[in-house]
């Protein structure tokens, strides 16, 4: 191990024994031309938009399962654009823990239970319940 100083700012720092000279962690940083971020703009269409059957844009273009009618701009009012509330995994955690509080309520009644049809709407539950879980 040496000690060596940058050849463009001058700062030492320990490099090998074989190094004959460095540029630190910082001028490389300048050098390098900043990086682009990767995210998406949303450009207003939601999720799904080319499978649906008929899609408006706000600004009026009329798409047919995806495809541009562009003899049809203007003429619709544009989509409503419903999304969905996002859960928190706090809140899924919670889902879960009822659903499973309600399974193991409903497998005990089930043994008990000698009625056909409430037998019945008891199994349907539990495999909608399983299904959530």
């Amino acid at each position: 191990m040496k000690i060596l100083d940058c050849t463009r700012c001058g700062l030492e720092d320990k490099v090998s024994a074989e190094t004959v000279s460095f540029i630190c962690s910082y001028c490389v940083i300048e050098i390098l031309e900043p990086v682009k971020s990767t995210t998406k703009k949303k450009l207003g269409y939601p999720k799904g938009w080319r499978f649906m059957k008929e899609f408006v844009h706000a600004n009026g273009t009329v798409y047919f399962r995806g495809v541009e009618q562009p003899t049809l701009k203007g003429t619709c009012e544009p989509t409503p654009i419903i999304e969905k509330p996002r859960v928190t995994k706090k809140e899924k955690a919670e889902q879960i823990l009822t659903l499973l509080e309600e399974y193991n309520y409903l497998k005990s009644k089930l043994k008990t239970e000698k009625n056909k049809t409430t037998r019945k709407k008891i199994e349907n539950r539990l495999n909608r319940i399983s299904k959530l879980i």
